[in-house]
C-alpha cells in the first residue's frame, strides 16, 4: 500500500512513481510501501485514496543507501523500500473513510473523485494493438480509432470519401442518399450505437464512425444485420476535426497497430484415420474477427461437405490463427483429403487452407500446439491427439533450491500470508521453511505464455500469485516441468512413470502402454481436468499428500497469469458435470448453461471458449456439498500459464 497527497494521486496513476519527489527518507532511499493499510492512511494526508502497487523487490540492499541492491525491509514496521521508481506498479485506487482529520481541500478532493471516475486515454502515445488509424488524404496525422465488437477485420471500407450531416448530427433520423459509398461520421446520442451502424448501411454508407468521449471502450451492441459493417469509434477532438473538414475531403488509409503477420504455407493433409469426428483447419488470418471467420468456415462446410450439418466451430488464436470444428457427423479420410483442393473465401478473398484430423496422425507434427503445449497430449478419450509431440520445451531442464530467510521481505510477505487462513481443517501450521525455485527454462516458457496473452488479448496478463496443494511425490517433476493438467487415463501402478506414488491420474502421454483405463468420476476434478489453485493455503493444504516418515507438508506458491478469466458462480447440475472439461476451448456458447445454475454474473463479453482461465467463485454459506465451493478457487488448463516460484515446507499441530 502507498499512501499520498490527494495531489499527488492523478500524477502516479498517470506517469508512475517520480524520485525527484522523496521526502522523508527515514529508513534510507526509496519509494515506500506497506504491508498494513492503516499504516499508508497516515501519510494520505487526509484524503481518502491510497494506491496497490505491485513490487518488483529484487535482491536486498546491505545498507540505508540502497545502491547495491533493490529495495530495503523494514521488519520492525512492515515498510518496503524500492530503490527505482520502475520497480513499482500502481495497479489500483482504494477510496477509503477514515477517522483522521479531513482533507482541507474538500473541493479539490470532490474534483479528483470526478477526475478518477473519467478515466483519461492517452491516445496521442497509446500502440494498444485494437485500434485501428486513419489517415487523413493530404496529411500525415493519425486519427486513432477503437472498431466496433462486430467488424470483420477488413480495413478497406474506411478508406474513402467522409459524410457529415448538420442536420442530422446523431444519426438518430435517416441518412440521406448522399451518405451512399461514404464514410459517416455521427455524435453519441439519440439512439443506440448498433441502430446507427444498421441505419447507416441501409444507406449504402461504406463505413460509420461514432464520436465519443475518452475513453474509447468496446462498445455493446448486437452486430448489423450482415454482421460485418465497418463502425469504428472516435475520441471527440478527432470527431470535431472530422466534422469540420470540407466536402469532398477523404480518408485516404487505414492501418491496423499490430504486427501483419503472414500465414505458414499450407501443408499436406496427413490424415490417416478411416474417419474423423473433429477437424482442423489452418492457418487463417489474425487480423479477422471471430464472427467473420466462424461465417467463413461454416460457408466453406455448407458448400463443399454439406452433410455434417451445423457442426460446432472454434476459432482458436495462438502465434497464427486456427480453426477447430467439431462434427455431428463423422467425415471419411477421402472427404477430408478433397477438402483440402476446395477454395475457401477468407473475408472476401478466395484461397486455400489445410483441412486434417484434428485428433492429429500417428507421425505427424503436432498441429494443436498453443503456447508451446499441446492439450491432448495426454487424453485418450476426452480429446486426444495422436500426433508425434516430440520431447517437451523443458526436456533436460534442471532447477536450483535456495533458502529463503523468513525475516526477509519475501519471507515475511510469504509467511503471513500463508498463516491468515490457520488453523487448517487438521490443526494449527508451523512454517518450517520456505525455499525459492529458480529454473531458467521454464520461466522462459512462463514468459512465452505472457506474450501470447498479450497478443491475443491487447493487454498485457495480471499476474498474482496462487497455492497449489499436491501429491508431495511428484514435485521433482512439478519444478522440473511444470504443472501439468491431468490426463483422462488412471495412473497404473504397473507404469514405472506414474505407479506406486497414490496418484488418481496418469502422469504419462497417451503413449503409455500402461496407463490406458479411462479415468471416472470419482468426487474429484470437480470444475474439470485442470491445474487447481487457491489463494487461501488452508484450500490448498486439503490436497497436500503422499507424506513421507517425517509428517513435513510441501506446498507450492505459483506465479498465475490471468488473462480474461471465466468467472462461474453457481451450483453444478450434478457432481460429474464438468469433470470431463479438458479445457475452456471445448466449452461451446450452449454447453456451460447446461452444466452450471449461475447465482451470478459469469463476466466478460469475451466469448467463454477464448476466456483463458476459470475462477470459480465461493459461495460462502451459500454453497451446495459436490455442487459448489464455500472458498473461491482457479483453474487453469495450460501448464505455463503457471511458474513454481516458492515451497513451503510445514508441519501440523
Amino acid at each position: 500500500f502507498h499512501g499520498t497527497h490527494p495531489r499527488n494521486v492523478l500524477a502516479i496513476a498517470e506517469k508512475g512513481f517520480d524520485d525527484s519527489k522523496r521526502a522523508g527518507q527515514a529508513f534510507g532511499s526509496g519509494e515506500y510501501f506497506a504491508k498494513d493499510p492503516s499504516v499508508s492512511v497516515g501519510y494520505s494526508k487526509g484524503g481518502c485514496f491510497m494506491f496497490v502497487c505491485q513490487l518488483c523487490l529484487g535482491h536486498e540492499s546491505s545498507t540505508e543507501a540502497n545502491l547495491d541492491g533493490d529495495h530495503i525491509w523494514v521488519p520492525d514496521c512492515s515498510y518496503y523500500v524500492i530503490s527505482r521508481p520502475q520497480q513499482a506498479l500502481p495497479v489500483y485506487i482504494v477510496e477509503f473513510e477514515s477517522g483522521t482529520r479531513p482533507y482541507d481541500g474538500v473541493e479539490s478532493q470532490e474534483h479528483l473523485k470526478a477526475e478518477l471516475a473519467e478515466p483519461v486515454l492517452g491516445l496521442g502515445a497509446s500502440r494498444d494493438t485494437r485500434f485501428i488509424d486513419l489517415c487523413l488524404d493530404g496529411s500525415n496525422d493519425k486519427i486513432p480509432a477503437f472498431p466496433a465488437a462486430w467488424w470483420n477485420g477488413d480495413l478497406a471500407p474506411f478508406s474513402g470519401e467522409l459524410y457529415y450531416d448538420e442536420e442530422n448530427p446523431h444519426g438518430s433520423g435517416r441518412f440521406s442518399g448522399l451518405a451512399a459509398g461514404k464514410v459517416v461520421v455521427v455524435r453519441r446520442g439519440g439512439g443506440k450505437f448498433s441502430a446507427k451502424a444498421e441505419e447507416a448501411r441501409r444507406a449504402g454508407a461504406a463505413a460509420l464512425l461514432l464520436v465519443v468521449g475518452a475513453p474509447l471502450v468496446a462498445m455493446a451492441g448486437a452486430a448489423t444485420a450482415d454482421g460485418s459493417f465497418a463502425t469504428a469509434m472516435v475520441d471527440e477532438a478527432a470527431g470535431a476535426r472530422l466534422a469540420a473538414l470540407p466536402p469532398g475531403m477523404r480518408i485516404a488509409s487505414a492501418s491496423r497497430r499490430g504486427p501483419q503477420r503472414e500465414v505458414p504455407a499450407n501443408r499436406a493433409c496427413a490424415m490417416s484415420a478411416a474417419s474423423t469426428d473433429a477437424l482442423w483447419l489452418g492457418y487463417l488470418h489474425g487480423h479477422f474477427a471471430d464472427q467473420q471467420l466462424e461465417g467463413d468456415v461454416r460457408r466453406f462446410l455448407w458448400r463443399h461437405a454439406a452433410r455434417v450439418g451445423r457442426p460446432e466451430v472454434r476459432i482458436v488464436r495462438g502465434k497464427f490463427t486456427q480453426v477447430k470444428v467439431r462434427l455431428s457427423v463423422e467425415l471419411m479420410r477421402e472427404e477430408v483429403q478433397a477438402l483440402n483442393t476446395k477454395p475457401f473465401v477468407e473475408c472476401g478473398v478466395e484461397r486455400r487452407v489445410t483441412v486434417d484430423d484434428a485428433h492429429g496422425s500417428s507421425g505427424q507434427k503436432r498441429p494443436r500446439v498453443i503456447a508451446g503445449y499441446c492439450r491432448g497430449r495426454n487424453l485418450r478419450y476426452v480429446d486426444p491427439c495422436w500426433c508425434q509431440h516430440g520431447p517437451l520445451p523443458t526436456a533436460g531442464a534442471a532447477y536450483i533450491m535456495e533458502d529463503l530467510p523468513l525475516h526477509s521481505a519475501k519471507g515475511d510477505e510469504i509467511v503471513s500470508a500463508f498463516m491468515r487462513s490457520a488453523p487448517f481443517h487438521n490443526g494449527r501450521p508451523c512454517v518450517l521453511g520456505v525455499r525459492s525455485i529458480e529454473n531458467p527454462k521454464l520461466q522462459w516458457q512462463h514468459e512465452a505464455y505472457r506474450r501470447y496473452l498479450t497478443e491475443k488479448n491487447g493487454a498485457a496478463p495480471r499476474q498474482v500469485e496462487l497455492y497449489h496443494g499436491t501429491n508431495v511425490k511428484i514435485l521433482d517433476g512439478v519444478y522440473r516441468h511444470g504443472l501439468f493438467p491431468p490426463s483422462d487415463v488412471d495412473a497404473s501402478e504397473d507404469c514405472p512413470v506414474s505407479g506406486g506414488k497414490g496418484l488418481r491420474t496418469s502422469l504419462c502421454d497417451n503413449s503409455c502402454k500402461f496407463c490406458t483405463r479411462r479415468h471416472a468420476w470419482d468426487r474429484c476434478h470437480m470444475f474439470g481436468l485442470g491445474i487447481y489453485l487457491g489463494d487461501l493455503a488452508q484450500k490448498s493444504h486439503c490436497y497436500v499428500s503422499g507424506l513421507g516418515a517425517d509428517r513435513i507438508h510441501r506446498m507450492v506458491v505459483c506465479s498465475v497469469l490471468f488473462g480474461d478469466a471465466l468467472q462461474l458462480e453457481g451450483h453444478l447440475a450434478s457432481g460429474e458435470a464438468m469433470h470431463d472439461v479438458f479445457s475452456l476451448r471445448a466449452l461451446g456458447p450452449d454447453v456451460l448453461p447446461k452444466m452450471v445454475t449461475s447465482v451470478g454474473a459469469e463476466g466478460g463479453r469475451t466469448r467463454v471458449d477464448q476466456k483463458d482461465i476459470l475462477f470459480v467463485k465461493g459461495l460462502g454459506g451459500c454453497c451446495r456439498p459436490g455442487l459448489s465451493v464455500f472458498n473461491s478457487e482457479y483453474i487453469s488448463f495450460h501448464p505455463y500459464q503457471c511458474l513454481p516460484l516458492y515451497e513451503i515446507a510445514y508441519e501440523v499441530q
